[in-house]
């Protein structure tokens, strides 16, 4: 403990299920986890966009609350899914960016998302703007 910067994912999928529940996730670890592996930070996945999404992101929002209450950095990753979203929309620069904004909204001290595509899903944004693929990482970051 101490020795290594470690981060405890505390959520994480079952590529075994029956089922293909790409779009959920099943919590199994905890912030006293965490605490009692030495860990400087929380990790958590969560899909804007799925059928789970609210439950998620009330989810996310009790652990980055409880992993900053004991002074832990929280990452979250936000990988958009889901029936309203298509396969490349998952990826469209819109879309990435507002996933990242909710990852901000829950308290995120570092957010994981795709990178982004030129593709644009719902937004309509200047295409000058977002070119090349750094213009879309600003562009993400801004959000």
């Amino acid at each position: 403990a101490g020795l290594l910067p470690l981060i405890l994912k505390l959520n994480s999928s079952n590529s075994l299920h029956s089922k293909n529940l790409t779009s959920d996730q099943a919590i199994t670890s905890s912030v006293k986890d965490a605490l009692r592996l030495g860990c400087l930070a929380v990790g958590f996945t969560i899909y804007p966009g799925s059928a789970k999404c609210f439950d998620m992101m009330e989810e996310a929002r009790e652990i980055v609350a409880e992993a900053k209450s004991y002074g832990l950095a929280v990452v979250l990753w936000s990988y958009p899914r889901g029936e309203g979203i298509s396969k490349e929309g998952e990826t469209a620069v819109d879309i990435i960016a507002y996933a990242a904004h909710i990852a901000a909204l829950l308290g995120a001290n570092i957010i994981k998302v795709k990178l982004p595509t030129k593709y644009l899903e719902r937004e309509r944004i200047e295409t000058e703007n977002i070119e090349s693929l750094s213009k879309r990482i600003e562009y993400v970051k801004r959000s």
